[in-house]
């Protein structure tokens, strides 16, 4: 029987030697990388997990501090409220329109001009209200709102008569003396505090037939919020 030796064998045992090693070395990588991968998930599924106790942890800490916080931010509300509304009255108490100045005024003015009868006064005090703002909460701190307010307007209208011996002569000088006492000059408006209104013709019917002339004054104090 013959014998048949093979003398390429060694060559082709290296051949297939070299040609298997790069499917190794190539599975070896991905092993490698796989594992790398599988690492990575897992440490973030333990990240995940870690801060999903924190969140719960800080979710517990804030229910148990809820109740106190919504408390002092109530507490605060209301303390503003007061405070607003006390300010306000102290402002109103210690600003507040006095009519008995205005009298006092008058007097003065009646007598300052002679033959002048001063028959009907009218004070009209209007006040217009404006809404305020309430105070609201932006995020943790709370923005003031605006109290409400009132426009005050005051008026004052003297009807009088004029009885010298040429009616209507006192009309003017009445009109300047209203505009030059004191508080009149302090208090009423700059421009057109003082005002001639109505003025009649000359006509009979005072004391034994005597002439005279009415005529009406309109004075007006500035504006003022309150």
């Amino acid at each position: 029987m013959p014998i048949r030796i093979n003398l390429l064998a060694e060559s082709q045992a290296a051949e297939e030697e070299r040609r298997k090693d790069p499917v190794k070395r190539g599975i070896f990588v991905a092993a490698f990388f796989v594992s790398l991968v599988v690492v990575w998930v897992v440490l973030l599924q333990v990240r995940i997990m870690a801060a999903r106790g924190r969140l719960t942890d800080l979710e517990t800490k804030w229910k148990s501090m809820e109740a106190s916080y919504r408390m002092a931010v109530d507490t605060q509300k209301r303390s503003m409220d007061v405070e607003t509304k006390l300010t306000a009255l102290v402002s109103m108490t210690t600003n507040r329109f006095l009519w008995g100045n205005v009298l006092n005024a008058l007097q003065q003015t009646i007598t300052g001009v002679e033959d002048v009868q001063v028959v009907r006064f009218k004070g009209d005090q209007v006040y217009l209200q404006v809404d305020g703002t309430p105070n609201r909460t932006n995020g943790t701190l709370i923005v003031q709102g605006k109290a409400p307010t009132a426009v005050e307007r005051i008026s004052v209208a003297i009807d009088a008569l004029d009885t010298s011996a040429q009616p209507g002569k006192r009309v003017n000088p009445f009109k300047d003396r209203v505009a030059q006492v004191p508080y009149f000059a302090e208090s009423l408006e700059k421009t057109n505090g003082v005002r001639l209104t109505q003025r009649s013709a000359p006509q009979s019917g005072g004391v034994a037939g005597q002439q005279f002339v009415m005529f009406s004054l309109l004075c007006n104090f500035p504006e003022k919020t309150r």
